[in-house]
């Protein structure tokens, strides 16, 4: 309690901050910046958006050690994030309480990222590393009209750097705790003033922080690469083509730890000895980790008319993703657990195409985007589990099934799960000023969306499309859907913004099938749907020198699709199922403000506020004991909404120090990030008389302090820079799924980088 009265002291003491300088601001001309965002879809500064929109520089993320997108949840107001637990590449995001913690491919993650315009549709490998990064947008709140896929609590956008008519590029070196190892570099090479194009590259590397007790391996070590080159083509002054390819890679643990100790565990598998084969590796206890490489090819072709710009933006992005991650049950310190595996091998392939319209009529009074989409998703997952030392399996309901389990007809856990998805839409928006100071807007997407589900036969006598069928299940999902948009402006004063909308979010149907062994047990799930209400106040005072920002929210979300815990085969188990939990509303203030007292100084300050409840529980969610009187490993309606923080705020600044006699400067960040007390599983599970050996799921409060201190030389050639994360060594978990889960320790690196 002290801690979270004292992280919103620190933010009211911000405010105080702005306040006792005010007077120093007008004796200093050297204001904010503007940031320019594409939110909308069209180029706008940041302040002119009205909706609820974080931005990121390069050098905003640089100053904030901003290494990947999971980095953004502690600057963003209600967003949260982790890992998935077991996999590093894989993010699970939640803002304003949507989102998932399942990234199998039948079921769509609330949360979508784009980069540079083209959605990266699964979770599996969205820990986007940001190795040629612009800038970063956070959209709060359903993006049911110009983004549209799938964002029913919000999108990701993250814009790559193009190719410049410059000369140069940069080598950049670092070294830190855990031994980790970073080489970035990039290099513009303009082939002629019509052909430009830039070449990227990095790799990292890390020993990682955790102990196997059981064979002495180090557990939750990262390896990371990637490349990039993108060309710029300049035909005429009206037509630029951007194309770019990329492939990145990764491999690495995030495994769960003794409750007492984040540092140690106790695990049967070992992470050497893969074969490639994971369920041959499971049954081996070897090859304990996760891999996932990603390919994406994106084109965008933009012709500037005179009263229209035109955009075609074309993407490609396969995924292929093997895991064997241990869920074995909670271990002592001296005797191994029974194994518990997941394993995966899948491919994951998209398209798509976008033919956008950004344009405007009547001297500028009325502003419209519009566009036409199509997006294809081909997915394959072989997934199953391993208990002990045999496959798991589960005999049939009604004496059926494709092979024999415990001296049962019964099912394999071991699928071969295929879906594919089609998806038409239309879209258009318009702002329309009805006088100087007000302006109307209003949108909608018209959404045609096609999912399909197939089981092929396994030699391990998984369930099959013939088995789904003879029980009902649903393996074609057809949605028509319209998701409109509704807004008012009112600008009272030239850098005052007050706004009011309503916009409703759609997410597509799926399927329950990461622990479903049983056909009847891959239950379709209808869409998600979300209608946000925002009223807020965008403000610039004193010359430019301090911004400030309010947003308020009420969400009403109807069949949230929602993964939650039910019983396991073994006693003391939980498995995973994903399902339309209920409906939900949410509602909630957020902050955010920045100032430039003078030019040396740039400070930031957020706060989140939010509260929520369930409003609705589907009877499927819930699992009653008979005799007990209570729900176990299930949700009621006096459960707590799970990954979702009802305090977050951050805190902090940049002081720059000139030191003329070098030609240099120091540039010092100081930031602590409060994060509150939240339930990791949508069943708040804690141990009672009822339930002994619950493990408990909520995790308390927390505060990082992150510092960072840059020696940049004048002509910006020369770059030393020292970054500690986490520099008060802060235990915080972050997940809980058969043991305990929790963020980095202290992690402190030294950077060199040189320009040319």
């Amino acid at each position: 309690m002290l801690k979270k009265e004292w992280a919103l002291g620190a933010s009211a003491a911000v405010i105080a901050l702005f306040a006792t300088v005010a007077p120093v601001l007008a004796a200093d001309d050297d204001g904010l910046q503007e940031v320019v965002v594409t939110a909308r879809r069209r180029a706008e500064t940041l302040q002119s958006v009205p909706q609820a929109v974080s931005a990121f520089t390069a050098d905003d993320m640089a100053n904030r050690q901003v290494s990947s997108t999971l980095d953004l949840v502690r600057m963003v107001p209600n967003l949260f994030g982790s890992s998935n637990t077991g996999i590093p590449g894989a993010n699970t995001y939640y803002i304003r309480g949507l989102g998932s913690t399942e990234q199998i491919a039948t079921i769509d993650p609330a949360v979508s990222t784009y980069v540079d315009d083209v959605v990266v549709p699964r979770q599996n490998a969205n820990n986007y590393g940001l190795f040629d990064i612009e800038q970063m947008e956070v959209l709060r709140g359903p993006q049911g009209t110009t983004f549209g896929r799938n964002s029913t609590g919000g999108a990701i956008s993250v814009r790559l750097k193009k190719p410049s008519e410059d000369f140069g590029g940069y080598a950049e070196a670092t070294y830190g705790s855990y031994e980790q190892r970073t080489f970035r570099g990039d290099i513009n090479v303009p082939v002629t003033p019509k052909i430009l194009t830039k070449f990227t590259g990095y790799y990292s590397q890390d020993d990682g922080w955790m102990t196997n007790q059981a064979n002495g391996e180090n557990l939750n070590a990262l390896k990371s690469y990637g490349g990039r080159g993108a060309v710029r083509l300049l035909p005429n002054d009206d037509i630029t083509v951007d194309l770019s390819v990329e492939h990145t890679g990764g491999s690495g643990t995030y495994m769960r730890s003794y409750y007492d100790d984040p540092t140690q565990t106790r695990l049967a598998a070992t992470t050497s000895g893969g074969t490639g084969n994971v369920l041959a590796d499971a049954l081996a206890n070897r090859g304990l980790g996760s891999s996932a490489q990603s390919t994406a090819v994106t084109a965008n072709l933009e012709w500037r008319l005179p009263s229209v710009t035109l955009n075609a933006i074309t993407g490609y992005r396969t995924i292929n993703q093997k895991f064997m991650m241990d869920f074995s049950l909670p271990s002592s310190r001296t005797i191994n657990p029974t194994p518990y595996y997941l394993t995966n091998d899948g491919r994951y392939d998209m398209v798509s195409q976008e033919l956008k319209a950004v344009g405007s009529f009547f001297d500028d009074k009325l502003r419209y985007v519009a566009g036409l989409y199509y997006f294809n998703e081909d997915n394959r997952t072989a997934a199953g589990q391993v208990f002990g030392t045999s496959i798991s399996c589960s005999a049939g309901l009604y004496g059926d099934g494709n092979m024999s389990c415990g001296g049962k007809p019964g099912y394999s856990s071991v699928r071969d799960i295929r879906n594919q998805t089609d998806s038409y839409a239309a879209y258009a928006q318009a702002d329309l000023d009805l006088t100087d100071t007000i302006t109307a807007i209003a949108g909608a997407r018209v959404t045609h969306e096609v999912k399909a589900l197939q089981l092929p036969a396994t030699s391990y006598g998984g369930a099959t499309t013939a088995d789904l069928k003879r029980y009902g299940i649903a393996t074609d999902l057809e949605t028509n859907v319209i998701t409109p948009k509704f807004g008012l402006n009112y600008k009272p004063m030239e850098d005052v913004l007050l706004f009011v909308s309503a916009t409703n979010g759609y997410k597509g149907g799926g399927w329950n099938s990461r622990t479903a062994y049983l056909p009847q047990q891959f239950t379709a799930m209808k869409p998600e749907t979300t209608w946000s209400y925002e009223a807020g106040v965008k403000s610039t005072f004193l010359d430019h020198k301090l911004q400030v920002n309010v947003t308020g929210f009420l969400a009403d979300t109807k069949n949230l699709q929602l993964s939650y815990t039910t019983p396991g085969p073994i006693a003391g188990t939980t498995l995973s199922t994903q399902d339309n939990a209920g409906n939900i509303e949410v509602k909630g203030l957020e902050f955010e403000v920045r100032a430039r007292p003078f030019h040396a100084l740039d400070l930031f300050g957020t706060l989140g506020i939010q509260q929520g409840e369930y409003t609705y529980v589907n009877p499927r969610a819930q699992s009653f004991v008979s005799g007990t009187g209570a729900y176990v490993n299930a949700i009621d309606l006096s459960d707590q909404l799970s990954r979702f923080p009802k305090r977050s705020a951050a805190v902090g600044g940049t002081y720059t120090l000139p030191v003329p006699s070098w030609d240099a400067s120091f540039a010092l960040t100081a930031e602590l990030d409060y994060t509150g007390g939240f339930w990791t599983t949508a069943a708040n599970s804690a141990p009672s008389t009822l339930t002994p050996t619950a493990l408990n799921s909520y995790a308390s409060n927390y505060t990082l302090v992150n510092l960072s201190l840059t020696f940049t030389t004048d002509d910006d050639l020369w770059r030393v820079k020292l970054d500690c994360k986490n520099c008060g060594d802060k235990t915080y978990l972050t997940s809980v799924f058969n043991g305990y889960y929790y963020g980095e320790p202290r992690r402190v690196t030294a950077t060199l980088t040189r320009r040319f």
